[in-house]
């Protein structure tokens, strides 16, 4: 694994760790917008939009409106990560 993804593999479990405590940081996959990271929390895999500045764009677990696309992109990315390429 090169330096910089274990960099932004460090960056994302804090993420994950700052707004699900009790949720374990699975990987993250390069989106249009930014990254999607993949996390297993409470309610099974979950999936955070985030931007390349580290702001949260949508998290299926909020509920929100904007949140309902990531759950097609989330199913892509486990299909992705779980398939060969595990970022």
């Amino acid at each position: 694994m090169a330096a910089s993804e274990i960099v932004m593999h460090r960056m994302f479990a804090e993420i994950v760790a700052n707004y699900h405590p009790f949720a374990e940081y699975i990987g993250y996959q390069d989106a249009e917008e930014g990254f999607i990271i993949c996390y297993q929390g409470a309610n099974g895999e979950q999936y955070m939009a985030i931007d390349t500045e580290g702001n949260v764009l949508g998290d299926t677990t909020m509920g929100t409106a904007r949140t309902m696309g990531l759950v097609a992109i989330g199913a892509a990315i486990f299909c992705a990560m779980f398939g060969g390429s595990n970022s």
